[in-house]
C-alpha cells in the first residue's frame, strides 16, 4: 500500500513540473522596455537594407522610416552589412 502511495506521489510530482510562474501573453512589457523594441528613426526618412554578405548581394531584411512615425517598420533580420537609401530629414 505504501509503495502505491509513494509511486502516486512521485508521478504527481513529475507531472507538476519545476514550479515558477509563466509570463502570460497579456502581461507583455511595453515596447519601449522590451529587448526587441523597434529602432528609432532619429527624425529621418530612409530605407535601410540588410545583406547576408559584405558584397551586399542577398537582401535578408530592412527598415522603412518615414516622417509620420518615430519608429521604423522592420522586416527580416539585421546583419552588420547594410545600406541606407534616400535619407532625408523630417521637419
Amino acid at each position: 500500500m505504501r509503495m502505491a502511495i509513494m509511486a502516486g506521489l512521485m508521478a504527481t510530482g513529475l507531472l507538476a513540473g519545476c514550479g515558477g510562474t509563466e509570463v502570460q501573453p497579456d502581461e507583455q512589457q511595453t515596447l519601449a522596455t522590451r529587448e526587441d523594441a523597434l529602432p528609432a528613426c532619429g527624425g529621418k526618412a530612409f530605407s535601410r537594407f540588410y545583406y547576408s554578405e559584405p558584397e551586399m548581394i542577398n537582401e535578408v531584411g530592412g527598415w522603412e522610416c518615414d516622417c509620420s512615425s518615430s519608429s521604423a517598420y522592420v522586416w527580416g533580420r539585421t546583419t552588420a552589412y547594410h545600406q541606407d537609401i534616400g535619407v532625408t530629414y523630417c521637419f
